[in-house]
């Protein structure tokens, strides 16, 4: 979660350094939760976590944890980040007030984690000297050195064991300097902010693909430049118009910019199939966007984006349909099935193969995160080298030989993917993809989580492989409905209203219905009157499930090149 920053310099051992929002004092809740903002709780039916607004410290409110028949050595805890490049090499102190009530087999207490590339650096959980019993409000606080090779600092508090611990007016010093817990901006933009906004954003037209003139698109084509990888991204999996318009940037990149490929958050194989239909006309396209698994492609939007490139594919130019995605491992046992369909001892292998991952879907009810045992990866990654030292032998052609051991390389990778590895594996498949047709320029199709250039996304990984070749381009609506699955299952949905602090509230104050935003601009000129789409604020971030709040604090100038924004959105329309 991230919110806006004030941009104040103060002097830490010789540096100069902004500080930002943490929400120190838990007074400041994240719209549609009874959560505080920068905080996630531990997901444990052992432990209650609320607001008390009688009980505090001081301010409003504090937080509060009730054990509820907690399991042994289960903890309640309560997480926030801590922005890293502040507490490297330096001296940290953490400091909060606690008042506790019964406490037994366990303690209340704070927390501080550092993890470096390899694992965590320094722990500390108050093991030791953590409350006890029944104490009237008191200040506690742990200290410690954090490493160079720092990657990512978590901290907070808990409650271990029985009782009810409250936590409140929190404190961070860094070499004995107070980290200042900025409030986050809560106000209208102001005159002179509104008129820069509106000058310096780019107007398209509309957001059909059938419109005939792409004039207004030019600017889009002028601000890629010569960029071999532009990524589309989508704030929610449910938006018709975002849909619509990103048909229309792939139709202009194809047709005005000579983009060749086409590379969708889909399962790989399952999207090659849909390939074998804009090339080549083979097989119902309805069936086979069903076939790359999820909903959020089953759409009247893509279907009609899938025949418009069947269409342009009978021209001179040449656009492919691929997927990077790995949540499911079948199509690729049967890609290999099919090449060693005359060799018994490696369909033994992949029938084994087969069985033990269908074993561990139906463990987990076909989660597409469930995971497998290392034994079981023992024995996949010792029949897959079997099978990788057969293919030679085939005789194929390069390509075919390449596709089987990219098949391959898809089950090595569902075996070992989590919601972190994710993104990494779906950036090396597209990295694959780009060097098996290494003149082509590829546009991405993607959520902004995934296309973003930060946060371990696939685009921190595209980025740091293809820096300039590389352009971000995050989306954003401020109001109306999109599909998702929700309390009444998979329908339309209420958005969520943009409020002052969110991006989408300022985006829609210009009466702009489309536009176009450079943030890389901003961020080489600093101008005065834009200072504030260079700090955090909330932006709406939706996947594919319907969310009370859907607004979380993004530093959108970190995380895309552009922002394309639509001021209204529509469900997107699902196929029968």
């Amino acid at each position: 979660m991230r919110t806006t920053i004030l941009l104040i310099f103060v002097c830490l051992t010789g540096k100069s350094f902004s500080q930002e929002f943490l929400n120190l004092g838990f007074e400041f809740e994240l719209r549609g939760s009874e959560t505080p903002k920068k905080w996630w709780y531990t997901t444990s039916s052992g432990y209650i976590f609320n607001w008390d607004g009688n009980e505090k410290h001081e301010s409003n409110r504090s937080l509060k944890i009730i054990s509820n028949n907690p399991k042994e050595n289960q903890s309640g805890v309560f997480t926030a980040s801590f922005p890293v490049a502040y507490a490297k090499g330096r001296k940290i102190e953490l400091r909060g007030h606690v008042k506790t009530e019964s406490i037994n087999n366990g303690y209340a207490g704070l927390w501080w984690k550092v993890d470096g590339q390899d694992g965590v650096l320094a722990f500390d959980n108050m093991e030791n000297n953590g409350l006890k019993g029944t104490n009237e409000w008191q200040e506690v606080s742990l200290m410690m050195s954090v490493d160079e090779k720092a990657k990512e600092i978590t901290f907070g508090g808990l409650l271990l064991g029985n009782g009810v611990a409250w936590f409140d007016n929190f404190k961070i010093l860094i070499d004995g300097k107070t980290f200042n817990d900025l409030q986050p901006r809560s106000t209208e933009l102001t005159t002179d902010e509104l008129a820069w906004l509106k000058k310096n954003v780019y107007p398209l037209s509309t957001y059909d693909p059938s419109t005939k003139s792409d004039v207004d698109l030019e600017v889009f084509g002028s601000l890629i430049g010569d960029a071999q990888v532009v990524a589309l991204g989508e704030v929610t999996h449910g938006s018709s118009e975002i849909f619509q318009i990103k048909h229309r940037l792939v139709k202009y990149l194809a047709e005005k910019k000579d983009f060749e490929i086409f590379s969708m958050e889909a399962n790989m194989p399952e999207a090659y199939k849909l390939n074998d239909y804009t090339m080549h006309g083979k097989g119902n396209p309805t069936e086979l966007i069903k076939g790359m698994h999820f909903w959020t492609w089953s759409t009247q939007e893509v279907l009609n984006m899938v025949k418009w490139m069947k269409l342009h594919n009978a021209t001179t130019q040449k656009i492919q349909f691929t997927g990077f995605d790995i949540q499911y491992y079948n199509l690729s046992v049967e890609e290999l099935e099919k090449a060693f369909k005359d060799h018994n001892t490696i369909l033994e292998d992949l029938t084994s193969i087969k069985r033990i991952l269908d074993k561990t879907s139906a463990k987990h009810q076909g989660s597409r995160m469930g995971a497998v045992s290392q034994d079981d990866k023992d024995t996949i990654v010792k029949k897959l080298e079997h099978v990788r030292n057969v293919i030679e032998k085939l005789g194929l052609t390069k390509d075919r030989t390449a596709w089987l051991y990219q098949n391959i390389r898809v089950i090595e990778q569902y075996i070992d993917k989590t919601v972190f590895s994710r993104d990494k594996f779906m950036a090396e498949n597209l990295l694959w993809i780009k060097s098996q047709n290494q003149d082509s320029k590829i546009a991405i199709w993607a959520h902004n989580a995934h296309i973003q250039r930060t946060m371990h996304g696939m685009g921190n990984y595209l980025s740091d492989s293809l820096t300039n070749d590389y352009v971000a381009v995050g989306f954003a609506f401020s109001r109306g409905t999109y599909t998702a699955m929700g309390e009444n299952g998979l329908t339309t949905y209420q958005a969520q209203a943009p409020y002052n602090g969110t991006f989408e509230k300022f985006f829609e104050s210009i009466d702009v219905p489309i536009f176009i935003i450079d943030l890389r601009r901003i961020k080489e000129e600093k101008p005065m009157h834009a200072k504030w789409l260079l700090e955090k604020m909330d932006f709406r971030q939706v996947g594919s499930m319907k969310m009370k709040s859907e607004f979380y604090e993004t530093d959108i100038s970190g995380d895309y090149d552009l922002i394309l924004y639509i001021n209204n959105s529509s469900g997107s329309k699902l196929l029968d």
